[in-house]
């Protein structure tokens, strides 16, 4: 596959099909002689099944999704450094509830800070920049009181995830094929794909992953492709008509199973048959 069009993309966690067992993935994985590993992540996440469970262990996994998103592969952008600062100080406090929250810069800056930043803010600032930073955040949010509740400060990470518009979106990285027509034109070719409850999402792979377009469901009158290609037919608003996207991705029957998904708990969700 070096030579395929993709062969650079990276690959993005692949969402199992309703009717997939993990039993059944391990044998396949194991007979093709192939190296995976399981993400847990929460498939399908639609508004009206935001709130949070009366499972402590659900809700640790969600938290883990929204802190993975926010902080580790910032998928989900955060656009002020005051809210960089409290996310990293409830980040802090879940990952360390037997030691308490650190009391000084030097105590943050000796945890490695920087880790608990987002990728895009990560370098803006020194580690003792970030630390005092963080000490203002921790006040604000309640993750340095003497008295936080774990379970509460990890579901204020999640409101704050819950609430950007990408929030519970699959990524897929794709090239771009066709030129015409114009809005397809303007975009760049290295892209990244998105799929939430709100539709798809279509983002500049570049630095600072620029927005695009979105797209609801309603949009998409057809989808599919081949082993290296994913074609899709959408309307646009703005001139009223459909264009084609055509994407080079090694991900189409990935992003075709996520796009039925969301179409149907959406339906079964609102009552429509």
């Amino acid at each position: 596959f070096a030579n395929m069009p993709y062969a650079a993309l990276p690959r993005t966690p692949r969402p199992l099909r309703n009717e997939d067992y993990l039993g059944d993935v391990l044998v396949q994985k194991a007979r093709q002689r192939r190296n995976f590993k399981f993400v847990y992540k929460r498939k399908i996440a639609l508004p009206q099944q935001a709130g949070p469970s009366a499972d402590p262990m659900y809700n640790r996994l969600i938290y883990l999704q929204a802190e993975d998103d926010l902080i580790s592969t910032g998928n989900l952008l955060v656009t002020s450094e005051e809210h960089v600062a409290e996310l990293a100080a409830l980040s802090i406090a879940v990952a360390m509830p037997d030691e308490g929250f650190p009391r000084s810069v030097d105590a943050l800056v000796n945890i490695d800070v920087p880790e608990f930043i987002p990728p895009n803010w990560r370098h803006t600032k020194s580690a003792e920049e970030w630390a005092q930073l963080i000490l203002g955040g921790a006040s604000r949010v309640g993750a340095n009181a003497p008295d936080a509740d774990l379970d509460d400060l990890q579901l204020k990470l999640i409101h704050v995830a819950s609430q950007h518009p990408y929030y519970g979106a699959h990524w897929f990285y794709c090239h771009r094929v066709n030129d015409q027509p114009e809005i397809v034109a303007a975009m760049p070719r290295d892209l990244v794909i998105g799929f939430n409850a709100d539709g798809m999402h279509i983002l500049d792979a570049g630095e600072g992953r620029a927005a695009l377009a979105t797209f609801g469901y309603a949009d998409i009158y057809r989808w599919g492709g081949s082993s290296s290609q994913f074609s899709l037919i959408i309307w646009d608003a703005e001139v009223e008509s459909t264009f084609e996207l055509i994407l080079t991705t090694a991900q189409a029957a990935d992003m075709a199973a996520i796009i039925l998904d969301y179409i149907n708990a959406i339906m079964a969700a609102t009552g429509v048959n």
